[in-house]
């Protein structure tokens, strides 16, 4: 039996459960505390990680755990056939698919996380309280008033994790968007992303666009219809979930208020992760520095920078 060790919302961990689904495997999830990771405690740090995060998987037939999303797929491939399927191909194909996990790990889906937690703490912040404090003080942060406030702290914190207030100034958005406009011409010539057959990278990056299925800067881009399309059907094929919490909860919101969108910019901006090795980069930084005074004015201001509500996408907002 495996075991996968996640927070149900990441995309990172809907990666591997699509895979271990895909692969008929015998798995149970385990969900996590989003801030103590207590679950995560009793097992080693691995060398390539200097914190312990989701996923995680523990194979109880062989009493093996491993930690980070592309080095799970490894070890479920190596050791099960029905993975291996995942990786078709020679091994020249093969690697091609690893290095393509590897990429989308670090260009799309840091960027993808990023984007969807800024979407969510501009339209729906009290969803956080319910994602990370639900079995916190016998639910108390989720109380009606209460989870709004708690939903603005959570939105600052994890401003200061990840840097969502430099997203503007980094011309991000932009960055991504160039990336994108390349996977989807990539596809539109093939149906498949890397070599001629379904593999991993496919099931990777439906994952990874899902939190950009609530950024209308991505999700109503007339250049990436292609993109979401594919990403929509694999979903429809290989995932048993529907929408996420996430998902929901926008959808909810924008039946009384009017969708954040943000004012589109040209620019060459190219994505801060030029360098991929043998595992994904990752952009977590430490909450509690000498800046963390400056929360409440990045969270206010240089976040919310160039972004309006607005009920249509018009040719300056998208």
């Amino acid at each position: 039996m495996i075991t996968l060790y996640e927070l149900h919302w990441s995309h990172y961990c809907e990666k591997i459960r699509l895979a271990l689904s895909y692969a008929g495997l015998s798995w149970q999830t385990c969900d996590i505390h989003a801030f103590s990771k207590k679950e995560l405690l009793a097992f080693p740090l691995p060398r390539h990680l200097n914190k312990r995060t989701v996923p995680a998987i523990f194979d109880t037939e062989r009493g093996e755990f491993v930690m980070d999303s592309t080095p799970v797929l490894r070890y479920l491939c190596k050791h099960y056939p029905q993975v291996q399927a995942l990786y078709p191909g020679d091994f020249s194909n093969q690697q091609a698919i690893d290095a393509m996990l590897i990429e989308l790990d670090t260009k799309l889906g840091l960027l993808a996380r990023r984007f969807g937690y800024t979407q969510v703490i501009l339209e729906c912040p009290s969803l956080l309280s319910t994602l990370f404090l639900s079995r916190a003080a016998g639910g108390f942060f989720t109380l009606p008033g209460v989870r709004w406030v708690s939903g603005h702290i959570l939105g600052m914190l994890l401003c200061q994790r990840f840097a969502f207030h430099q997203s503007e100034s980094s011309h991000l958005y932009e960055a991504l968007e160039n990336y994108l406009l390349q996977l989807a011409r990539r596809l539109e010539a093939r149906t498949i992303v890397v070599g001629d057959t379904f593999s991993l990278a496919d099931l990777a990056l439906a994952a990874y666009l899902r939190p950009l299925s609530i950024v209308p800067f991505f999700y109503e881009h007339p250049q990436l219809q292609s993109l979401f399309a594919h990403q929509r059907a694999v979903l429809a094929k290989h995932s048993q979930e529907g929408l996420s919490a996430y998902q929901v909860a926008i959808a909810a919101a924008r039946q009384s208020r009017l969708p954040v969108r943000r004012r589109i910019r040209q620019s060459e901006a190219a994505l801060p992760f030029p360098d991929l090795g043998s595992h994904a980069h990752n952009d977590q930084r430490p909450v509690w520095t000498w800046q963390t005074w400056l929360l409440p004015y990045r969270y206010l201001f240089p976040m919310r920078s160039g972004k309006v509500r607005q009920a249509a996408a018009s040719q300056g907002v998208r």
